[in-house]
């Protein structure tokens, strides 16, 4: 627990046992990386970013394979995944062969909306993006019965109905942590601690194969919870590192 391997996440997740963790929290590459070069979508994974559409749906495909391995029974699998102009029905297709060849399935889909849309409205046709959507990923057997972190409000007397507090689909959560780096597609803390509050209990062994600058190990830290992760660029790595050990040293 709480290790980030500088390596890719296929290796990592040959380390790690069957049911073994209790969540996941990550943005996976979107495959973006053919349609520009400049430095907004230069975000590190030009090697990884840049596959067929094909080859694109195999590697995540596969990827979540694994993930199911490694999830414990009632986990959760929250995964940020948005949409690229060339190709907008992407990450539909990989939502729809996860769901086909995995035992896993949506639960939930989480509207994040951002204070600042991106792309700048340059495009005569698309929209620009202040919303992305979040897949709640459970296994199919335990599509009604995975664990939250969802608190009770009041239980009726009478039938024993228990009443929740106000969870919605709906987060309003900041783009990112502000950190300057050459990372450009990170999401932030904000985000992530409104996810754990409602996903996961204190002790939860989450788990980040796409880690980035250690966003989502930071918001695990704070909120009580174990981490793992994976980063392959050792630049971002070292960010994630630096991150954490300056957040340990305050707490």
């Amino acid at each position: 627990m709480n290790i980030i391997y500088n390596e890719n996440c296929k290796t990592t997740l040959m380390r790690l046992t069957d049911k073994s963790i209790d969540g996941i929290i990550t943005s996976p590459p979107y495959n973006i990386n053919t349609e520009r070069n400049d430095c907004y979508y230069n975000n590190g994974y030009s090697e990884l970013d840049d596959l067929s559409e094909n080859d694109y749906l195999e590697v995540r495909t596969n990827e979540f394979k694994e993930f199911s391995r490694i999830l414990n029974d009632k986990g959760v699998i929250c995964y940020n995944i948005s949409y690229a102009k060339e190709n907008p029905i992407l990450p539909t297709l990989l939502i729809t062969k996860v769901h086909n060849e995995t035992n896993l399935t949506i639960a939930d889909i989480i509207c994040w909306k951002k204070p600042n849309a991106l792309p700048f409205q340059t495009s005569p046709t698309k929209l620009s993006r202040i919303t992305e959507l979040i897949y709640i990923f459970v296994k199919k057997e335990h599509l009604h019965t995975f664990k939250t972190n969802k608190e009770i409000s009041k239980i009726n007397e009478k039938t024993g109905q228990k009443f929740f507090k106000h969870y919605v689909n709906f987060i309003e959560a900041k783009n990112n942590d502000g950190y300057k780096c050459n990372l450009k597609a990170s999401y932030s803390q904000d985000l992530v601690n409104k996810l754990i509050n409602i996903y996961f209990p204190k002790g939860s062994l989450i788990y980040d194969p796409f880690t980035g600058i250690g966003t989502t190990q930071l918001s695990c830290i704070k909120n009580g919870c174990n981490y793992l992760g994976s980063e392959i660029i050792k630049e971002t790595y070292d960010i994630a590192i630096k991150r954490i050990t300056e957040l340990n040293c305050i707490i």
